[in-house]
């Protein structure tokens, strides 16, 4: 129920003053009870309780039905008791009460506008004062000094620098400090992302987590790291077949990340392409990985959420091959840019895509110089990461490696062909 914002106690029907107060009733006892049962699991006194707080929301829109005079003189009261309060209470130097005090008397107010929100609100400030323990946990517990920080810059980044960076390329399509920003921002917000997973979840999923967040960084590079360990005697072939295979998942996802930050018509061409081959990449290597031996190592006391050096070169690289791309497509037109993404894509696949995709939109209906190097990449992509794996990890490597990343690249390019034609 929605009343006017003009809503007074003389325009007001018998049962939505009811409902008004009903309502109201509910969310103080809501909050009271909660603060109730905290009183009596730590054993010290606080001035409300269970029935001073369903009190104060019923006050709360008992006056703001009488007008908002009546209203604002009920609020004064209200925090008048909560400073009282503070002083008489030296032994308890929180002030969380006394807020929720005080904000229980505008959710019985807000029961007069709207309900649903006045609700909403109280629930959410009931799950705040239940979590109290597991809050002041995470605070000065769980959360380290490196991550506390990263987080922070992280937020600066996204919530500040990224506003204010303008959004107009210096050359063609390319060289866009916004979009160069906003990579910048995906790559560390996913890295931090595989930080929390690696921290939440148990140490015999460490080889898993470890290579799906090697290979945000660099999937390449995760596939020749594993490849050593595996030619040097330090693991078993198929074990760590599956965890490179693994880091190819990462390589997925950062992809349709990175495309939903350039173009959004790209991202629907592809999404359930990448979804299917991802599921399908992911599934081989959890087959490979099942026997893999718990890790015993012990985890960094004070690890890093990302790594900023590591962000920007990969943002570096990015943006550095878009505009190589594009300089080649300039010079050489279509066969320029084919060429540029395909040589991009032995090195970069999320270079050479994100070159590709800055360049215009996709047709959809048949294919375009921009879609043959997109399908092209990925394909040399694949070819590329096999060879290394053959490389660097032999062939009992290789072989337990190699089926599996053409099979589901061979399936991407399928689907996004299939959708193009006939879909």
């Amino acid at each position: 129920m929605e009343l006017p914002m003009t809503t007074s106690l003389q325009t007001t029907s018998f049962e939505e003053f009811i409902t008004v107060i009903a309502a109201a009733l509910g969310c103080g006892l809501l909050i009271g009870l909660e603060r109730e049962r905290s009183k009596l699991k730590h054993e010290y006194k606080t001035f409300a309780g269970f029935r001073s707080f369903a009190i104060s929301a019923l006050l709360g829109a008992i006056c703001f039905l009488f007008g908002t005079e009546i209203g604002i003189v009920g609020a004064l009261i209200i925090g008048a008791i909560s400073i009282v309060s503070l002083k008489n209470q030296p032994n308890d130097p929180g002030v969380t009460t006394e807020l929720a005090f005080i904000m229980t008397y505008f959710i019985g107010a807000l029961c007069i506008w709207n309900i649903s929100l006045a609700a909403g609100l109280a629930v959410i400030m009931t799950i705040i004062l239940l979590a109290k323990q597991s809050m002041h946990g995470i605070a000065s517990q769980w959360i380290t000094e490196s991550e506390l920080r990263d987080g922070i810059f992280l937020l600066a980044l996204l919530l500040i620098a990224l506003p204010l960076v303008p959004n107009k390329p210096f050359w063609g399509p390319v060289l866009n400090p916004h979009v160069i920003l906003k990579l910048l921002t995906l790559i560390l917000f996913v890295q931090a992302l595989a930080h929390i997973a690696k921290r939440l979840l148990s140490s015999k999923n460490a080889l898993l987590l470890s290579s799906l967040a090697s290979g945000f960084v660099s999937s390449t590079a995760a596939i020749a790291s594993l490849g050593l360990e595996v030619r040097s005697g330090r693991a078993n072939a198929t074990t760590n077949a599956g965890a490179a295979l693994m880091s190819c998942v990462s390589t997925l996802i950062q992809t349709l990340i990175i495309v939903i930050g350039i173009s959004f018509a790209w991202f629907k061409l592809i999404v359930f392409p990448t979804l299917i081959a991802l599921v399908v990449l992911a599934v081989w290597a959890f087959i490979l990985l099942r026997k893999a031996e718990p890790s015993t190592s012990s985890p960094e006391l004070d690890s890093r959420m990302f790594s900023l050096k590591e962000a920007i070169i990969i943002a570096g690289t990015l943006t550095l091959i878009q505009a190589g791309v594009y300089g080649l497509s300039i010079s050489l037109g279509d066969a320029g840019l084919i060429a540029g993404t395909l040589l991009a894509s032995l090195f970069e696949i999320h270079a050479a895509i994100a070159a590709v995709i800055v360049q215009g939109e996709p047709d959809s209906t048949h294919m375009t110089p921009l879609l043959i190097a997109f399908l092209g990449g990925f394909a040399v992509h694949a070819i590329a990461k096999s060879i290394n794996s053959a490389i660097s990890g032999g062939l009992p490597y290789a072989l337990a490696f190699v089926p599996a990343q053409l099979i589901h690249m061979a399936i991407f390019i399928t689907l996004l062909w299939l959708n193009i034609h006939w879909f």
